[in-house]
């Protein structure tokens, strides 16, 4: 009876030996996917990172390429401002130079007329 007892008591440790195994293979198994699920979190993460100051440097540099064309666009706007006022200017005085030339024209043909008077009146 004592074989009989001793068998059990070996079967049931081997059983339980067995039992622990598979659940030591278990707890092995989902810890490596755990740890598996964690690496591609911080791969993710990495990358997610270096996108993050890519995008960063990408934002600095747009930046200062807008600041640079509101500088030239504000020079520009002042040049044409500039412009504008002298080609105002100009039309003043061209409009002033038209005026004087219509002035001049009248008292051309005035004298004109009055040469012409004068030369008759020398033939009479």
């Amino acid at each position: 009876m004592e074989g009989v007892v001793k068998n059990r008591i070996i079967a049931i440790l081997a059983i339980l030996v067995i039992i622990f195994f598979l659940l030591w293979l278990t707890a092995s198994s989902s810890a490596s996917k755990q740890k598996a699920n964690a690496d591609s979190k911080v791969a993710l993460s990495m990358e997610l990172e270096e996108n993050n100051v890519k995008l960063e440097k990408e934002k600095s540099v747009l930046a200062e390429e807008l600041k640079n064309a509101q500088a030239q666009s504000a020079e520009e706007k002042t040049s044409h401002e500039a412009t504008k006022k002298t080609l105002s200017q100009e039309q003043v005085a061209e409009q002033a130079l038209k005026v004087e030339l219509e002035r001049i024209t009248r008292l051309k043909e005035v004298l004109e007329k009055d040469l012409k008077e004068a030369l008759a009146g020398q033939k009479k």
